[in-house]
């Protein structure tokens, strides 16, 4: 069976979609899709701390999303890779 590739913003590399965070925006709000499922624009970034300060460093969410990214949504992040 064919498993959705998608590529990291922050290392570019190619893993299954299911093994990444997808981050959309709601209400102009950045979020964290769990459910992989919202109609909205999406990012996707790897389950690791460096391409996690790498998405906070380039900036990708503002530019990409055209949504402000506060410090805590990264934190928010941060713990999503933790309970995974």
């Amino acid at each position: 069976m064919h498993v959705p590739q998608r590529m990291c913003v922050s290392c570019k590399k190619r893993c299954n979609k299911n093994s990444l965070i997808r981050i959309s925006k709601q209400n102009e709000i950045p979020i964290i899709d769990m459910n992989k499922k919202s109609t909205s624009r999406a990012i996707y970034v790897c389950k690791d701390e460096k391409c996690i300060e790498i998405l906070k460093k380039s900036k990708a969410i503002q530019r990409l999303l055209k949504v402000e990214a506060k410090d805590d949504f990264y934190l928010q992040i941060k713990n999503t890779t933790i309970d995974k």
